[in-house]
């Protein structure tokens, strides 16, 4: 369908209340010419409620389809909240996600970018609460011409609370992936925790990994870090799985394989991590669309 198709949804959680099951949201974009869709999602959690979202971007055709998202996010104290979002498009799309989140309570958020065009997703993480803690984590495969940028900011206006921020990208041809982190501590917050890592992957000389972590500390009494490596696969181990009877070849799918696989653990949802474990096992290996030409699955 061509045009655009706007959208609005919202999920209030009362108080204490838990849900079973995660909540599921699908984007799938086909249709015989290129369309626009427009999503705003308000999540609302109240004291001591549990919720888990997964939200799916999918395509079908080879169209200059646009997407574009912002989610707003109130967790409330005692309360906790998981959303993990999957892109799976293909070369000519673009893909805009901006998610604002209010934290009082426990929140973890999981970006995984799988097959796609041009993607941008941004997240603002507003800590409002005392002893409040997430977990972000994401990981990226891309290759030919894809454009992945992934800004996170995480603000601490109230005492004690933590967040670990961990993306893993894999790179190849003239991929390009950013990562942009950001944590301030504000004035008068101590005990805060913090830990950011970027981890990169480049398999061809084209692709680029950028990454820029950034710590803004306004008070005393806090952990903070960051680190970022870019870098190849390991020859050395490259070299004693070959000694082992493994091939090159499958020995690289297994390093790789193994570099996702810390990301895709921390997925809570058995059957989204399993299918995690899946789509990125075809990525590699050439087997899903749009990845014909990635190296990730060449033999070396």
């Amino acid at each position: 369908m061509g045009g655009e198709t706007p959208q609005e949804m919202e999920l209030n959680i009362p108080v204490g209340a838990k849900l079973e099951k995660p909540v599921f949201l699908t984007n799938q974009l086909n249709g015989l010419e290129d369309c626009d869709t427009t999503l705003e999602l308000h999540v609302s959690l109240a004291e001591g409620a549990e919720a888990e979202m997964v939200i799916d971007d999918r395509s079908a055709e080879d169209l200059p389809f646009h997407s574009e998202r912002t989610i707003s996010i109130d967790v409330a104290a005692g309360a906790s909240f998981a959303l993990y979002t999957l892109a799976e498009l293909n070369p000519q799309s673009t893909s805009i996600n901006k998610i604002q989140i209010k934290n009082a309570g426990s929140v973890r958020i999981g970006t995984f970018s799988l097959t796609g065009g041009v993607e941008e997703n941004s997240l603002f993480l507003d800590f409002t609460g005392e002893g409040a803690s997430c977990e972000l984590f994401g990981m990226t495969i891309a290759s030919e011409k894809q454009q992945v940028r992934n800004v996170v900011q995480v603000t601490h206006h109230a005492a004690h609370c933590t967040d670990r921020e961990l993306l893993k990208q894999i790179l190849d041809d003239e991929a390009v992936g950013r990562f942009e982190g950001l944590v301030r501590v504000c004035p008068r917050c101590p005990g805060a925790d913090s830990q950011q890592v970027s981890r990169n992957i480049c398999l061809s000389r084209s692709a680029r990994a950028f990454a820029q972590p950034q710590l803004v500390i306004d008070t005393d009494d806090v952990r903070c870090s960051h680190g970022t490596t870019v870098g190849q696969l390991d020859e050395e181990a490259l070299f004693y799985m070959q000694q082992r009877g493994i091939s090159r070849h499958e020995a690289r799918l297994l390093l790789l394989s193994a570099f996702l696989d810390e990301v895709i653990e921390k997925v809570t949802i058995p059957s989204i991590r399993d299918r995690l474990h899946l789509l990125a096992e075809g990525r590699l290996r050439g087997e899903l669309n749009h990845c014909v030409a990635c190296g990730a699955c060449k033999k070396g």
